[in-house]
């Protein structure tokens, strides 16, 4: 914005200069007059436009230059003794342009600061009301007034247009998404739903004022709408969890994102509410928990390992056979937890039998942790994706023998 009023505000500040230069010489006004002049209308939209590309709010500052434009302007129509066509000129633009972009009501403001700075000139020049220009001055003046009607129609066109344009790419994306996003009011009922919701939600249940929630789980319907008014009041986004039952009647759960529309005065009327859909990954995250308490729980000790042998996950049983601790071994290599007790070739012979039959089995010496010996039961399967590619392979083994008989052949483990 600072950007579009400074190419407007340069260009028709540089248009009173000649007019008012055309009107002074006229009248024949002296170097006091000429200055300000400069100053004014050469130096000054320079100024204004540091001033908000500066600040820390350009927005504000941008106002606050608009409301100087009119002081001044004012200012300079009551020095002037109210020329008719100059005085309309710049009430003419300073209003249009305050109205354009800040609304009626501001715009009235911007009037009434040219008021107040019109009452300052005349209390500097006195009260004289000197109605006639000259020609050539007032010609310039209606042209001017219609190249600045123009200029300023064709910048809220273009903007228009982007605005449109804007719009349409921001419709097509929602239209398109796999998240479900909505603009709901902050009591919790639907504004606007994506298509993408017709996947889930019955139509009759997306229409504009109804209850946005009414096919939530009750607890999160409840947390919700919490959230929604805690995000409207503070301006934050804010993350929930979100169950609905879908048209199959299905549970389908969501992770659900909520924060005001932005530029929205707060306490919000309008939220942005985006839901993505967890189901799939919460189920599968459920399936992983439950494994893994089946995996904890077993007698035998569970070591899965990733296809380039990296130790993945250990069971509690692993542990307390072979003295390792489950943080010291995972991540390591599968190789760091082997006993030394059979050479490399047995290994290289136990993984060429899993990739040729998917699996392998068979009894062996281990050693623990602590050096004790003891006699093995070990099966070694692979876990394939569905191009066939192995991914990791599963050990599974128990102790065979107490370790007392496993120590009565200590001293010739593999001649055992």
């Amino acid at each position: 914005m600072a950007r579009i009023h400074y190419a407007i505000r340069a260009g028709a500040f540089a248009y009173s200069f000649l007019v008012l230069a055309i009107h002074g010489a006229e009248r024949g006004f002296g170097a006091w007059y000429w200055l300000a002049l400069v100053v004014q209308f050469l130096v000054y939209p320079h100024l204004a436009y540091l001033h908000a590309r500066r600040a820390a709010e350009p927005r504000r500052a941008e106002r606050i230059n608009l409301y100087l434009d009119a002081t001044l302007l004012g200012a300079w129509i009551g020095v002037l003794h109210f020329p008719l066509w100059i005085a309309y000129a710049a009430l003419f633009s300073t209003s249009l342009n305050a109205i354009v972009v800040f609304g009626a009501v501001r715009g009235a403001w911007v009037i009434a600061a040219f008021a107040a700075g019109a009452a300052v000139g005349m209390a500097l020049r006195g009260v004289e009301f000197l109605e006639e220009t000259s020609p050539l001055v007032t010609m310039l003046c209606f042209v001017g007034s219609l190249a600045y009607s123009g200029a300023v129609g064709a910048v809220v066109y273009a903007l228009r247009e982007r605005v449109r344009d804007s719009e349409a790419r921001y419709r097509l994306l929602a239209e398109n998404a796999a998240d479900l996003i909505a603009i709901v009011s902050r009591e919790g009922t639907w504004i606007y739903a994506s298509p993408s919701f017709a996947a889930v939600l019955d139509p009759a249940g997306l229409i504009a004022g109804s209850d946005a929630f009414a096919h939530a789980h009750p607890d999160d319907a409840t947390n919700s709408r919490i959230a929604l008014l805690r995000s409207a009041i503070t301006g934050k986004e804010r993350e929930m969890r979100l169950r609905l039952v879908d048209r199959e009647g299905r549970m389908r759960q969501y992770r659900a994102l909520v924060q005001p529309v932005k530029g929205e005065a707060l306490p919000a009327e309008r939220l942005v509410l985006a839901l993505r859909d967890v189901t799939d990954l919460r189920e599968s995250e459920e399936r992983l928990l439950i494994t893994a308490h089946a995996l904890e729980g077993m007698t035998e000790a569970t070591m899965i390992t990733a296809a380039d042998g990296t130790i993945v996950t250990v069971n509690r049983a692993f542990c307390e056979i072979t003295g390792h601790e489950r943080g010291d071994v995972l991540g390591q290599p599968e190789k760091a937890v082997r006993s030394g007790l059979q050479p490399a070739e047995y290994y290289d012979e136990v993984y060429a039998t899993v990739h040729r039959l998917g699996h392998w089995s068979g009894t062996g010496w281990n050693r623990r942790k602590d050096g004790a010996l003891y006699r093995e039961w070990r099966s070694v399967r692979s876990v394939k994706d569905s191009s066939g590619a192995v991914t990791h392979y599963v050990h599974v083994f128990y102790e065979a023998d107490s370790p007392r008989a496993a120590a009565g052949t200590a001293g010739n483990p593999l001649g055992a």
